[in-house]
């Protein structure tokens, strides 16, 4: 397994166990890689690189300071072992969220002054693979969210999904031009889409708990 927790040198990791591995999104990468895109792409640069080049039979993305917790102990991190054993019955590990009522993901762009890009992606979808934006723009009206860019999977589930995501988002980049007006936005739009992916999909969901870094406990002590 291979799960990359993905961060910059500025940010402070726990330690590692086996299996994980730091994913800094400032620092050049060899090979096939979208490091140039990363100020719009955030956590998904991690993501292109494992899609480009691991072959581990089963992947993950967590973030330095938040990770998928143990079904048995909530404030430990998922240990390895209990993640494939998990796949054996699942398809994919995600964390669900859900926004307090009467709110949703397309209120919080509204709040966040970003619906004119979500308002566009829904448009551009819509264009080229109706009716995938009019799915999306009622998906982001439920209270439901899988959070993060975070997920464990098998390796073929995560090359799918990323055939599927990154040309969208290609496109979309042409479509709206990225500038310094709209830093982040292509992470932020595969967040919310993702789980739309994994229901039309019809995966077999396991729900997971987030863990934060300040509350984690790694072999028996409190991370601060």
């Amino acid at each position: 397994m291979s799960i990359y927790v993905i961060g910059s040198t500025k940010n402070i990791f726990p330690e590692l166990d086996e299996g994980r591995e730091k994913f800094l999104v400032d620092v050049p990468h060899s090979g096939d890689n979208i490091d140039a895109l990363n100020p719009w792409y955030c956590e998904l640069t991690g993501l292109y690189y494992m899609w480009k080049h691991s072959t581990a039979k089963y992947v993950g993305l967590e973030h330095y300071r938040r990770f998928f917790a143990s079904p048995k102990r909530n404030k430990s991190r998922m240990t390895i072992e209990e993640a494939e054993k998990i796949l054996e019955d699942h398809d994919i590990i995600l964390c669900n969220y859900r926004h307090e009522p009467d709110f949703c993901a397309y209120k919080y762009f509204q709040r966040a002054g970003k619906v004119e890009d979500l308002d566009q992606f829904i448009d551009m979808l819509d264009e080229k693979f109706f009716p995938l934006g009019t799915q999306f723009k009622a998906y982001t009206c439920e209270r439901s969210l899988r959070q993060c860019n975070m997920f464990i999977s098998r390796r073929e589930t995560m090359v799918k999904y990323c055939e599927w995501l990154f040309p969208k988002l290609a496109m979309f980049d042409k479509y709206i031009g990225i500038d310094d007006r709209n830093l982040r936005i292509d992470g932020y739009l595969a967040e919310h889409i993702f789980g739309l992916w994994v229901r039309q999909q019809k995966l077999k969901v396991y729900d997971a708990i987030k863990v934060e870094m300040h509350f984690m406990e790694v072999s028996g002590s409190k991370k601060p």
